[in-house]
């Protein structure tokens, strides 16, 4: 007799949600990160299932298991309360400059002044204007997928044009790592998600309203976009209220 696994469960219940086909792939990954897909059903306990994620150092990876595993199995996992990644982002010239100079150009762009994701930048997205409609990636094994969040993203028009022009011809995996070689080349931070940063921080330094970051992002929630995709340094501060007040500083005077 054959023993049901955690894999079989798992599949089973993803068979009967109604879910993209990218989220079951990341789903089903998470098994395999944890090494979990031929356990027995019998043994995926909470306590078990917990002390498994803990071998994860990395909160937010943790996290994306934990929800993932809620998901296949129905267990009620703690998920804690994720806490935003802090890049450090060089000036915009210094990685566009960096960017520009290597043959994942383009890669690069579409994630700086686009915000696309990994797997949406090797995969041409359909533009009209300097509108651009971002609905689809390709997954780690290549197989073409609805985008994690869809919608409408306006981009420079020069990008635009560019990018008109372009079809995307490399894996996620190489432009992943040319990028991650760009950065160390140029002694910057570049990588996908660095990027997509950049391009939230950029549009919220430039008084972009929450509303409108929410839209460029493709996120469902406001609070998402400040959260995680805002990164504001002690120079930004000083920047603004000089904006705000002209440098000027008053001090208030004792009267004798």
């Amino acid at each position: 007799m054959s023993t049901t696994t955690i894999l079989d469960v798992a599949q089973q219940n993803l068979a009967n949600k109604q879910v993209k086909a990218s989220t079951v792939y990341h789903y089903l990954s998470t098994l395999r990160c944890l090494d979990l897909c031929e356990v027995p059903i019998e043994q995926a306990t909470v306590g078990f299932l917990h002390n498994r994620l803990q071998t994860v150092l990395n909160q937010s990876t943790r996290n994306k298991h934990a929800i993932a595993l809620r998901s296949m199995l129905g267990v009620q996992l703690k998920v804690s309360k994720g806490q935003p990644r802090i890049y450090t982002l060089a000036p915009l010239t210094t990685i566009h400059q960096a960017i520009e100079s290597s043959r994942y150009k383009m890669y690069g762009f579409s994630m700086l002044y686009a915000g696309l994701r990994l797997g949406e930048s090797v995969v041409k997205q359909r533009i009209s204007g300097n509108v651009m409609l971002v609905d689809r990636q390709l997954l780690p094994n290549g197989t073409l997928s609805s985008a994690k969040s869809s919608g409408p993203v306006v981009v420079p028009e020069w990008f635009a044009a560019e990018y008109a022009q372009w079809n995307p011809k490399v894996t996620r995996n190489t432009v992943y790592l040319g990028l991650q070689r760009v950065g160390r080349n140029a002694e910057i931070e570049v990588t996908p998600h660095a990027l997509r940063h950049k391009f939230a921080t950029e549009l919220v330094n430039n008084g972009c309203s929450p509303e409108i970051l929410r839209r460029q992002l493709r996120h469902h929630s406001v609070q998402t976009s400040l959260t995680f995709y805002v990164q504001t340094t002690t120079d930004d501060v000083e920047t603004q209220v000089k904006r705000a007040f002209g440098g000027a500083v008053v001090k208030e005077q004792t009267l004798s």
